[in-house]
C-alpha cells in the first residue's frame, strides 16, 4: 500500500510540474511589435497605388515607368498561410514586402493585419500580377489578380 501512495504522489508532482512548465511556455509579457514578411488568413484583398486609389482584385493599376505602387492584402502570419506574388520580372520589380499588424493594445499573439507589397514599373506595357494564398501544406487556397499597365 505504501508503494502505491508513493507512486500516486510522484505522479501528482510530475503532472503539477508539467502544468507549471507548459503554462510558463505559453505566457508572454513582451511589448514588442513585429514587422515580419508575409503570411496570411482572414484574406480580404485590398490594394492601394501610390496615388492612394483603392483597387480590388480584377481591376487595373496604371503606373509610370520607374514609379512605385503598392498592393495590400489582408493576412494573419500566425496561421501559416502566406501570399506569394507571381509576375513578369522584366516588367515589374518587387521592392519590398512588409507585414503591418492591426492595432494590438493588449499585445495578443496571432493578431491579423496587412501584407504590403511594393512594386516598381520597369518596362512599358501591360502585365499581370497574381497573388496565390498558400496554405502550410503548400496548397493554393485563394488567388488575387491585378492587371498592371506601365506607361
Amino acid at each position: 500500500m505504501d508503494k502505491k501512495r508513493v507512486f500516486i504522489a510522484g505522479l501528482a508532482i510530475a503532472l503539477l510540474s508539467l502544468t507549471v512548465v507548459v503554462a510558463g511556455c505559453t505566457s508572454s509579457t513582451s511589448n514588442n511589435t513585429t514587422t515580419a514578411p508575409t503570411q496570411t488568413s482572414e484574406n480580404v484583398p485590398m490594394t492601394k497605388t501610390t496615388n492612394s486609389t483603392n483597387v480590388t482584385p480584377g481591376q487595373s493599376i496604371t503606373t509610370a515607368q520607374g514609379q512605385n505602387f503598392t498592393i495590400t492584402l489582408r493576412t494573419n502570419p500566425s496561421t501559416g498561410y502566406s501570399w506569394h506574388p507571381q509576375y513578369d520580372r522584366t516588367a515589374l520589380s518587387l521592392i519590398s514586402s512588409v507585414f503591418i499588424s492591426d492595432p494590438n493594445p493588449h499585445n495578443l499573439v496571432g493578431v491579423p493585419g496587412s501584407q504590403v507589397f511594393t512594386f516598381q514599373g520597369l518596362a512599358r506595357g501591360a502585365t499581370i500580377i497574381t497573388f496565390n494564398n498558400v496554405s502550410p501544406s503548400q496548397i493554393v487556397t485563394e488567388q488575387a489578380t491585378y492587371a498592371v499597365t506601365v506607361t
